[in-house]
């Protein structure tokens, strides 16, 4: 009778034991579900912000890349004249960028002077002793941006 009782004891705390097991697993999977819907559900950060160097006060929306072929800067030896026409290309489409350099330029103290829009948006700009255009078109797989850059 006695190995009845054990042998009962036994199953009993074995049971227990698999259910702490089992229970215990199901919290940790919905807690690793929970994460990943999270994960899914929550947008990608935006691209970083580059800087149209070496103008260090004009940005351009990240995941742009700058075309080194047509673009060019000029800088005095004394570093005190600085011009530049720079070129990008970007997957963002052309409203989004308008609004990223409407937004941005104004940020670093910029003040628009005018804009136009002709197939494309023109905005220029001014900000002590130097003026700067930046023309926007469409293209196929997002805009094309021109930045050119000088004293005034």
């Amino acid at each position: 009778m006695k190995t009845v009782k054990g042998n009962q004891s036994s199953v009993f705390v074995c049971i227990i034991i698999l259910m702490f097991l089992v229970f215990s697993g199901g919290c940790t999977s919905l807690k690793n579900l929970d994460l990943e819907l999270e994960k899914e559900s929550s947008p990608p950060p935006p691209d970083p912000i580059i800087l149209a160097h070496p103008f260090t006060d004009v940005s351009v929306p990240g995941g742009f890349e700058k075309d080194q072929s047509k673009s060019f800067v000029y800088e005095s030896g004394s570093g005190s004249v600085k011009v530049g026409r720079l070129f990008f290309k970007g997957s963002s489409n052309m409203k989004d960028t308008v609004e990223f350099f409407q937004d941005e330029m104004t940020n670093h103290g910029w003040t628009l002077v005018n804009s136009m829009t002709h197939g494309g948006k023109i905005l220029n700009y001014q900000k002590e002793g130097s003026v700067c255009t930046v023309i926007i078109q469409s293209s196929m797989l997002g805009s094309r941006v021109e930045i050119q850059i000088g004293p005034k």
